[in-house]
């Protein structure tokens, strides 16, 4: 309990690792007593140790994923087994004003370890033309030249199945998109 007072009087004066370490903590709480009330702990405990000057362990089910983008909070949050994007989304405060919700699927279940973008509205094209693999929506890479709505689909499945896409040259390991393809793609696109 004293852990607990220190990181709140830290956080009041503008402490962000103590802010951090509760939230994380809050995240752990919220994971815990969702577990307890459901009975459906399915994962091994993992141990997150506090710093030496930190006397007690948090303990937490599952693993962690990294949210940023257009939510109020961004950062990392504990998860459990089976656990939805939804939920996490509510974990970090939920969805900013201009939050582009479309960009990503509430329904699907996250995975430890894993990084999730929240797209801001209207930020996919950029001020160049170009369109933002890592943001675009359907319609938007549709309207790119070769591409239709099933192979746009594939890109933003790919996309979340990959986590995102760290270089352009990630869009050739999208099905559909060969060698022609890809070169008449790639200066239309960006990250």
């Amino acid at each position: 309990m004293e852990w607990l007072k220190n990181q709140l009087v830290q956080a009041k004066a503008g402490d962000k690792s103590a802010r951090r370490r509760l939230l994380i903590f809050g995240g752990a709480a919220l994971v815990s007593v969702t577990l307890l009330i459901s009975g459906q702990s399915k994962s091994e405990p993992v141990q997150i140790r506090p710093s030496s000057s930190e006397k007690s362990a948090i303990q937490v089910v599952g693993g962690f994923v990294h949210i940023s983008g257009a939510v109020v909070t961004p950062g990392v949050y504990p998860i459990s087994s089976g656990m939805r994007l939804f939920e996490v989304i509510a974990l970090a405060g939920g969805f900013t004003k201009n939050a582009d919700q479309d960009s990503i699927n509430l329904a699907r279940t996250v995975a430890d370890g894993e990084q999730i973008l929240v797209s801001r509205g209207g930020v996919s094209a950029k001020s160049d033309g170009l369109i933002h693999l890592n943001r675009a929506t359907v319609a938007e890479l549709d309207k790119l030249p070769g591409l239709g709505p099933t192979l746009a689909a594939r890109i933003i499945d790919w996309r979340e199945a990959n986590h995102g896409f760290q270089s352009i040259d990630d869009l050739r390991k999208v099905g559909g998109i060969g060698d022609k393809l890809f070169a008449a793609l790639r200066k239309l696109v960006t990250l």
